[in-house]
């Protein structure tokens, strides 16, 4: 895919349009009296030449599938996005421009995933937009979409140890169509860099197998930046990071300072800035008519380029691409949901077998089915396949080959699970694996993909402190707890294959992150498991058949390993009792309130039983059974015996408790 060329213009032209977005910017974080003016008024001539003389792209339709793509890692300068998908004609106004940093605006603090407006992941947490970055160009290698992927970021981004993870992996697989752009201030909020920065940051993107590339004016040598960008599309084999050196707040008074990077400008500063680019200072969120006629010309050309391109794309039965956005997209969209459908139908036939399977292997045998009949998925572990047992092809992606569904992400947590969030942004389902314990070491990515809903799949084992002789380190007590505090994220705990089953179709079926929480031992199988009934969150798995809802003594609310474990202490309960899987507190909690009532009488005793935590059963039981510290090192035997949970001494605690 070849650039394509606004209508040629004088250089001053050019000028006045970046510094027409420099005062856009700076007029939105002044009338927000929050934001930050110094990256938009640093980064307003790359940002210029890559919208109007590098990217492709169709303001008229947003989700045009063959489009570069766009990340603003280092998301604080956001007004400068803003500005120029406006005046680029996307689904903005003026007055979205002054509602900046508004409720419910359209201009919020940091950008929030919306591709329909331009804006293709969430960004703010330094460093994430990086990984973001190379997961989009994962997949598009992946699909065979021939586009770019450009990130621009800043000082903090490359600070991050996110940045490095994801940069190695980038560089290792050949990623040619992902291009960095470097905001090389030497500015952070504490002061210049070097009072923490000193490292040789090209020769360590040297040695990740990257091209390195310099534009040393780039406060106003725009030729040179084009010149870079298009040596970087030009790379047949290696990922390109452009250092761009900058001056924080170009052209205000304070340019160069640190106290520039989040501070609104103030009135005076901003009038002595717009006459020093030679606009009217009485007049804010200006734009001059022959800017409108520029940007009215570069989309035309955007949107000619955009049908000639989909005229000369063969047409096939897979993505039906065509000019029309409408039809594009919905039957893009009506073809993925289809598929999705046809594999939730097809895994719903694994129930429970004969053998008992820890849930890590029951989680193994579903996923190779989805593996094998979901086309859009990538599957990968930071280097535990064998432990999480998330192998599902004998072939893996490489810089050669990326077809195959299986990646390893080496030991990169933090790194894959906002890798992840890259793939999912287009369209691909990622299924993300590691030990349930270095939850620890994602939950910035894993709380972005909540924040957007992204569809990542984490499969995350050895779920308890009876994984044993690792010790405490590898133990999870906390994580379960953690997990279920972040909104929009479903935390599964199946029992067995048959709700290992349903944890997947819950998890393809969410318009969101799910994590499936899976045990190394074996488990076994539960006669009255469900499927089915596992999509509300909570259901009976046990009950006496002579048991009647007045003459109910006890409900035991197990998950996962404990459930099993639940069923035979209810039998050897002298008392009525009821025992309830709830894999799913967070299905559970939307249920309706006589569904809730049906399955936990009020009038009833409640107890949980989990291996964790007990802090976050309360809502739902009158007392809990569970692990309230950290664990021990040794046999899965001697740490039950330790934390009690073995069948007698749990009947001798419900005995006194009621």
């Amino acid at each position: 895919m070849h650039e394509i060329n606004a209508t040629s213009i004088p250089t001053s032209m050019c000028y006045k349009i970046i510094n027409t977005l420099r005062l856009l910017s700076v007029d939105m974080v002044d009338k927000a009296n929050s934001g930050h003016p110094g990256m938009p008024l640093g980064c307003a001539p790359a940002m210029f030449v890559l919208w109007c003389k590098i990217m492709n792209y169709n303001p008229e339709n947003p989700l045009w599938e063959y489009r570069d793509r766009f990340v603003l890692s280092n998301g604080h300068g956001c007004a400068l996005l803003y500005s120029m998908l406006f005046l680029l004609g996307y689904d903005y106004t003026l007055d979205d421009l002054k509602n900046f940093r508004q409720i419910h605006s359209k201009t919020p603090g940091h950008p929030e995933y919306n591709k329909k407006l331009g804006i293709e992941i969430s960004t703010g947490p330094l460093g994430q937009g990086i990984a973001n970055g190379v997961g989009m160009a994962i997949s598009s290698k992946k699909k065979g979409i021939d586009n770019n992927i450009y990130v621009m970021c800043g000082d903090g981004c490359l600070m991050e140890g996110i940045s490095y993870e994801a940069a190695s992996l980038a560089g290792h697989l050949g990623l040619n169509n992902l291009v960095l752009l470097y905001d090389d201030n030497g500015i952070t909020i504490d002061g210049k860099t070097d009072i923490t920065f000193t490292e040789d940051t090209r020769s360590r993107f040297l040695a990740f197998n990257w091209n390195v590339l310099e534009v040393v004016n780039g406060d106003s040598d725009i030729n040179d930046i084009y010149e870079k960008l298009m040596t970087a599309k030009q790379s047949t084999d290696k990922p390109t990071i452009i250092f761009i050196k900058t001056t924080i707040g170009y052209g205000s008074i304070t340019a160069g300072k640190s106290s520039v990077h989040g501070a609104p400008l103030g009135q005076t500063n901003t009038q002595i800035l717009k006459e020093y680019f030679g606009f009217d200072k009485t007049k804010s969120f200006f734009v001059d008519k022959d800017v409108e006629t520029y940007f009215d010309e570069l989309k035309k050309q955007k949107v000619l380029f955009y049908n000639e391109y989909n005229a000369k794309t063969t047409t096939n039965t897979t993505t039906n691409t065509t000019t029309n956005t409408t039809t594009n997209t919905t039957t893009t969209t009506l073809i993925t949901r289809n598929n999705i459908s046809n594999t939730i139908n097809e895994i719903d036939k694994i129930k429970n077998q004969e053998k008992d399977y820890a849930t890590r292997e029951s989680s193994n045998i579903v996923l190779k089915k989805i593996a094998e009949l979901l086309p859009d998925i990538i599957v990968g572990s930071a280097d535990l396949a064998e432990s999480n047992k998330t192998m599902v092809t004998n072939t893996f992606i490489n810089k050669n080959d990326f077809t195959p569904k299986y990646l390893h992400y080496g030991i990169r947590e933090h790194a894959m699970c906002s890798i992840a969030n890259g793939i999912s942004s287009c369209d691909i389902i990622p299924v993300v694996s590691t030990f349930l314990v270095f939850i620890t070491y994602c939950l910035a990515p894993i709380r972005m993909a909540a924040l957007s809903k992204h569809q990542v799949i984490y499969v995350l084992t050895h779920d308890s402190v009876f994984l044993g002789e690792d010790g405490p380190t590898h133990q999870p007590v906390e994580s379960l707890t953690i997990l279920r505090s972040i909104p929009n994220l479903l935390t599964i705990r199946p029992c067995d294959l048959t709700e290992v089953s349903g944890a997947y179709q819950i998890a393809l079926d969410y318009n969101g992150p799910t994590a499936i929480i899976l045990s190394r031992q074996t488990l076994p199988n539960i006669q009255d498991s469900c499927s089915l009934k596992m999509k509300k969150g909570a259901y009976i798995v046990y009950e006496p058949k002579s048991i009647t809802s007045e003459s109910l003594n006890l409900i035991i609310v197990a998950t996962g390993s404990e459930v099993h474990l639940a069923i035979e202490i209810a039998k050897k309960l002298d008392i009525n009792c009821r025992v309830v899987s709830m894999p799913c507190c967070e299905l559970f909690d939307k249920q309706d309130c006589f569904y809730k009532e049906e399955i936990l009488p009020k009038n009833v005793k409640r107890m949980s039983l989990e291996a964790g935590l007990t802090s976050c059963w309360y809502k739902y039981v009158d007392f809990t059974y569970g692990i309230d510290e950290f664990g021990e090192s040794g046999k899965m035997v001697d740490i039950k015996n330790h934390f009690g949970f073995t069948l007698d001494k749990i009947v001798e605690f419900i005995k006194y408790k009621i």
